[in-house]
């Protein structure tokens, strides 16, 4: 009989154990939204709205498009923008900017190249602990592509 209770009690305590066993949830995207600004209240979050990401990827234009209004089709070295996604960052979408040209559209020099220009912006990251049954996000910067300039190399 003694030997039968053993495993009886081992499988008891391990589905207790079990029952108790906290499950991590994200926080809701408003409590997201009021750290990252409580945090980093001057930064700016990087939202989808302030500029269009391409539907597909674009080409390097032949010539400068004067006529355009937007700023990144007159420029020498021209740019666009795609979102930048990660699921364990808030927020989890950002807009960076991609080079179209490797060199620069008005230049026939080789010695001219388009690259991106970059800034350190704020985002909170996922970790893996949890507190109050929620997720702990901590802030971290990462380098986002801002648009695109022409230089020698």
């Amino acid at each position: 009989m003694k030997k039968l209770m053993l495993p009886v009690i081992m499988i008891l305590s391990c589905m207790l154990c079990q029952g108790h066993r906290i499950r991590c949830k994200d926080p809701s995207e408003e409590h997201l939204r009021q750290k990252y600004q409580r945090l980093s209240p001057e930064s700016l979050l990087l939202s989808k709205t302030d500029y269009v990401p391409d539907v597909k990827m674009k080409r390097c234009p032949t010539s400068v498009n004067v006529s355009s209004e937007l700023m990144q089709d007159r420029s020498i070295s021209p740019w666009s923008y795609r979102i930048n996604k990660d699921m364990n960052r808030y927020p989890q979408e950002i807009v960076e900017a991609y080079c179209l040209c490797k060199g620069c559209v008005t230049s026939k020099e080789s010695s001219m190249v388009s690259e991106p220009f970059y800034r350190e912006v704020p985002v909170l990251y996922k970790s893996s602990k949890c507190k109050k049954s929620r997720y702990v996000y901590k802030l971290r910067s990462i380098r986002i592509a801002q648009f695109c300039i022409c230089r020698f190399h």
